[in-house]
């Protein structure tokens, strides 16, 4: 079908960014017990285990020139700081940055230059498509359309949209995202690319959405939302989340969603990175309504009443661990 979509970061990429988040946090104060504790029961996945590895030793070479100490490749950290003097988090800003660098910044590159229409950091556009649809734009959204005498086909590289299609029953319209198809004759949906799933929420009418790796299909009325997973799997409900009736807006409000879900839809308002670099903070639920105008106080208004705590590096780098 030609949608294939961009990839997102796979498990191995987060790995290696949340190491790159520990390698700051732990930087930041060797001192704390209770962070270097949580680093302990973190780094005991396997997975995590290599990234720590990759990343330390990248962190190793970077600091290589002067550095009186080396940077232990062993995940099992001890009370040896990972390098010596204010170099550190100089180091281990530069580290995230090379590690992060092929996952985040070069997909995010191919897309714009692939799609249609983009929109940048706490942008949001409403756009009219030539069959007199049309798509209202979240922040760093990309979007390719694809029009023919048989349908109407656009894909959603990244980011969100808030569509409302004219009717035309002779060319379906179908939105494709990597996770999902969703085809509707005539109503108003809200499709929304996340880092580990696509989700779909419908205002009015009716739609049909395909999951690109799975056999079933959902349809889905007035009020419906399904999530779908990078994987295939699906989480279907009624009661439409507020944030999806009125499509991207500088208000976030959710009821009973995952940390980690609300911060992707957070990230668009923010310019620069945000690592969770605690998975127990992001699988915890959140309800409340955010103001993505601030994003750091958002981020921590999130994480906080979930025992989390935001660490600021940079103007441009977040770090959430836990409290």
């Amino acid at each position: 079908m030609g949608e294939s979509g961009p990839s997102q970061p796979n498990d191995e990429e987060r790995a290696r960014e949340e190491a790159a988040g520990w390698l700051i946090l732990l930087d930041d104060d060797p001192s704390d017990g209770g962070r270097r504790a949580e680093f302990q029961a973190w780094v005991r996945e396997p997975l995590n285990v290599a990234a720590w590895e990759s990343v330390s030793h990248t962190g190793a070479l970077l600091a290589a020139s002067g550095a009186e100490s080396t940077v232990p490749v062993s995940p099992v950290i001890a009370h040896r700081s990972v390098w010596s003097g204010r170099r550190r988090a100089s180091v281990a800003v530069a580290a995230l940055l090379l590690v992060c660098a092929a996952a985040i910044a070069a997909p995010s590159m191919m897309r714009e230059l692939e799609a249609d229409h983009v929109t940048r950091t706490a942008q949001v556009r409403t756009m009219q498509l030539e069959d007199g649809s049309t798509a209202r734009l979240g922040p760093d959204t990309a979007l390719k359309v694809e029009f023919a005498a048989a349908e109407r086909r656009v894909i959603l590289l990244s980011g969100e949209a808030l569509f409302d299609v004219a009717s035309d029953a002779r060319r379906p319209f179908r939105v494709t995202t990597r996770d999902s198809v969703t085809t509707v004759l005539g109503t108003r949906f809200d499709v929304a690319v996340l880092s580990g799933s696509t989700t779909v929420g419908v205002a009015h009418g009716r739609v049909k959405v395909e999951p690109v790796r799975g056999a079933s299909s959902w349809e889905l009325i007035a009020g419906d939302w399904l999530s779908v997973a990078t994987n295939g799997t699906a989480e279907r409900a009624s009661g439409l989340p507020d944030y999806l009736l009125s499509g991207p807006e500088a208000r976030l409000a959710v009821r009973n969603r995952p940390v980690a879900e609300v911060v992707d839809r957070l990230r668009p308002w923010f310019s620069g990175r945000i690592v969770i670099a605690d998975g127990s903070v992001g699988r915890a639920s959140v309800t409340g309504v955010f103001d993505t105008a601030d994003p750091e106080a958002a981020l921590q208004a999130i994480v906080g009443p979930q025992g989390g705590r935001v660490t600021r590096v940079t103007p441009w780098l977040l770090i959430v661990s836990k409290g």
